[in-house]
């Protein structure tokens, strides 16, 4: 039990076969299951950091309001990791050239 960060469809098989975690699924009603596979919120760094080094780029979703037992709870992005994101090496892959351009446009250009 706990917080997790969770992993759905498509992404749930990739966190599960490049994070060595369990998949399961979830109930859909009618529709049966979908796939779904999570990480404990207090240890999602290092999830993070297996993620990037192997290529791929995660946004990370949260909840914005209370959970209720009607409607959808409000859901937003509030970080995007990427080798161009990152702030810490440990995310990295030694030996890994990364470039990161910026551009700055004047007067619309």
């Amino acid at each position: 039990m706990g917080d997790f960060y969770e992993l759905f469809l498509e992404d749930a098989h990739i966190g599960a076969r490049v994070l060595n975690i369990t998949l399961t699924g979830k109930s859909n009603g009618k529709n049966g299951r979908i796939p779904m596979a999570g990480v404990p919120y207090h240890a999602v760094d290092a999830y993070l950091s297996k993620l990037v080094k192997a290529g791929y780029k995660v946004a990370i979703c949260e909840q914005l309001s209370p959970p209720n037992k009607k409607g959808l709870v409000e859901r937003d992005v509030v970080r995007i990791v990427t080798p161009g994101t990152v702030l810490d090496e440990k995310y990295l892959a030694k030996k890994k050239i990364i470039i990161l351009l910026v551009l700055r446009l004047r007067d619309n250009r």
